[in-house]
């Protein structure tokens, strides 16, 4: 071994002995920096870790809403965009409740609303008065309810009104969910007519996103239903729901009744503070699936003309519509000639792929 390698040698065991002075002493001073006076360790830093934020008002909770929900405030509906409501009136043209269109002539709605004074259904209207533009008024003719409905059962608040045949581009039918259970439902859209509108006023196709929130509590409140609140949300829109009958909707389907709303309106909400303002409660499709899939499959053995199904729009609407296909020129986009013009193309694109062709094999 000649001096060169000796000197190295030596030099990396006194640089390995610096280091692990150096390091041992940085957790000695760690250590007693963690300790206080009397020599017990100080939690503080694992403290400012774990510390919640203190409440700026003490009667207040902050808001902690759900990710990716779709809770949105009250919103106006537009023309079409519920195909199936219907809107459920008495024979003095007052509003009763609202319902949905789940067959030709059968309209799903509560069985409270069976047992009051109605008359006709409007069908295609954003409002619930008969002389609002392009409402169809459509005679009851007998109404059903679920066979063990009582006046005090929520649980079974269900109910059919039978109406008179309506043509396709009337309305659609909308699809009854197959959910089993509401325990990864996150949110619903509940739809209905004047959720926040004042006593004299008319109606209006309203919808709201609400968050499901509630799930039976055993010796509490057992009964299986969508609990909707509206919570954690910056919104100066009225916020209630003063109407029942009309549907919970997940995924474009029906996947519940509300069986109650909520009369007691909020101003105006914000999102740093809850309010657990509970608006609706639905009762779910699958508690009375099977008795509705048999009364409408009943029904639609009867009735020779169906209904599309929501989304679609009813018939004539989706008539009504024309595809025109378009061509990019180098400043705008213009319908693509017809005709002639047509077949020449093509004949030139066939020309084309026979010359390259050609040319490949050459």
């Amino acid at each position: 071994m000649n001096s060169n390698s000796v000197f190295l040698l030596i030099f990396c065991v006194l640089f390995c002995i610096f280091v692990s002075e150096c390091v041992a002493d940085n957790v000695k001073k760690s250590v007693d920096d963690n300790r206080d006076d009397n020599g017990e360790t100080n939690d503080e830093a694992k403290d400012e870790s774990l510390e919640v934020p203190s409440e700026n008002e003490p009667n207040k909770v902050t808001c902690s809403r759900r990710i990716n929900t779709r809770l949105h405030e009250i919103r106006a509906a537009t023309r079409n965009q519920y195909p199936f409501m219907a809107a459920v009136m008495s024979d003095h043209d007052d509003y009763i409740c609202s319902g949905s269109v789940v067959s030709n002539g059968l309209i799903l709605t509560t069985a409270q609303c069976t047992q009051q004074s109605i008359s006709y259904v409007l069908l295609n209207s954003t409002g619930a008065k008969k002389n609002e533009g392009g409402a169809l008024a459509y005679h009851i003719i007998k109404t059903d309810r679920f066979p063990t409905f009582s006046t005090t059962d929520t649980d079974k608040d269900v109910g059919l009104l039978y109406t008179d045949k309506f043509p396709p581009e009337v309305a659609s039918k909308i699809k009854i969910s197959d959910y089993r259970s509401t325990r990864n439902l996150v949110d619903v859209e509940a739809i209905g007519f004047g959720l926040n509108s004042e006593v004299g006023t008319m109606k209006e196709l309203q919808y709201i996103g609400v968050e499901n929130r509630g799930f039976p509590i055993p010796m509490v409140d057992s009964r299986d239903l969508i609990r909707g609140y509206f919570d954690c949300i910056d919104t100066k829109v009225v916020t209630c729901f003063k109407d029942t009958g009309g549907p919970g909707v997940f995924n474009q389907e029906l996947i519940g009744i509300v069986v109650k709303g909520q009369t007691e309106c909020i101003k105006e909400m914000t999102s740093a503070y809850a309010v657990n303002k509970k608006l609706v409660e639905i009762l779910p499709t699958y508690t009375f699936k099977a008795w509705l899939d048999e009364k409408i499959t009943k029904n639609e053995e009867k009735e020779p003309v169906q209904l599309v199904t929501f989304p679609s729009m009813p018939t004539a609407s989706a008539s009504h519509r024309r595809v025109i296909s378009y061509v990019l020129n180098a400043t705008t986009l213009k319908p693509a000639a017809a005709g002639s013009s047509d077949i020449t193309s093509s004949f030139c694109n066939i020309f084309g792929l026979i010359f390259l062709k050609v040319v490949i094999d050459y």
